[in-house]
């Protein structure tokens, strides 16, 4: 991984909200540095500011101190956004189809073209899904599987996951894995993932970054140990309890004796 051009670059990063007495500092001195086409994953305490990082990253929320560089400074990449409440985020008045290529028709893009794009990236991952059905009909599996399309319609370069299969059931999460595993070898897109699901988290990310408790900054980053392809049967070996093990040690260092002291 460390033949791949540096992407995103977080130096120092602080971040509050509100004033005076009521100020609440969400990210403290947070510094991190994401490869091209790595897959990252996060996870830390309830509450610490995973999702205030993630918009900080896409650049929906400002920093009071330190910056954040994407791709050297020289462009800003396209980023697709998949987020926890999939059903707050689709339109149950459209069909999957026209979900999926709302952003491009927003862009203006031709309706023609816009189903055009619809058919090609469903059908370039293979996925079994009825664009005709309505978004209220399916399943959640089905509904986040929607998302996940309409954020990889405009191709993008970055990948931003908050917590996406929190609500889901464990065999449709571990369905989704799979696909999301095979869009980030296809596509070599980065992908940023928050996770509240530990086992997620190491078993999915290249690298899983812990975070303190609020304010956030990098408590660990812990590197994967399984093969670079990955089989959900590697999540019986001893290589994952291994990082399971490192992982719950940094976890209950930074929330749960943090919250006792």
């Amino acid at each position: 991984m460390s033949d791949r051009p540096l992407y995103i670059e977080i130096e120092h990063a602080s971040k509050a909200f509100g004033e005076g007495q009521k100020r609440n500092v969400v990210l403290r001195d947070f510094s991190l540095d994401v490869r091209k086409g790595e897959f990252l994953t996060f996870f830390g305490p309830n509450g610490c500011g995973k999702t205030t990082l993630l918009n900080v990253i896409v650049g929906v929320e400002s920093l009071d101190e330190g910056s954040v560089k994407m791709n050297g400074g020289t462009s800003r990449p396209r980023v697709g956004y998949v987020f926890q409440d999939y059903r707050g985020y689709l339109m149950p008045w459209l069909t999957v189809a026209e979900n999926i290529a709302f952003p491009l028709r927003i862009r203006g893009v031709s309706k023609s073209e816009r189903m055009s794009k619809v058919e090609a990236v469903v059908a370039r991952f293979q996925f079994r899904i009825d664009l005709g059905a309505y978004t209220y009909a399916l399943s959640g599996g089905q509904a986040q599987l929607t998302s996940i399309l309409r954020a990889l319609i405009l191709d993008p370069d970055i990948l931003i996951m908050d917590e996406p299969f929190s609500a889901l059931d464990y065999q449709t999460n571990l369905s989704l894995y799979e696909k999301v595993l095979q869009i980030w070898e296809a596509t070599g897109v980065t992908i940023l993932l928050v996770s509240h699901d530990i086992d997620e988290a190491i078993y999915l990310g290249e690298r899983t970054v812990f975070l303190t408790k609020r304010p956030a900054s990098v408590a660990a980053v812990l590197e994967s140990k399984l093969p670079a392809r990955k089989e959900l049967s590697q999540m019986g070996s001893e290589a994952f309890a291994s990082m399971k093990k490192q992982a719950l040690e940094i976890f209950r260092r930074e929330a749960l004796e943090g919250a006792s002291a």
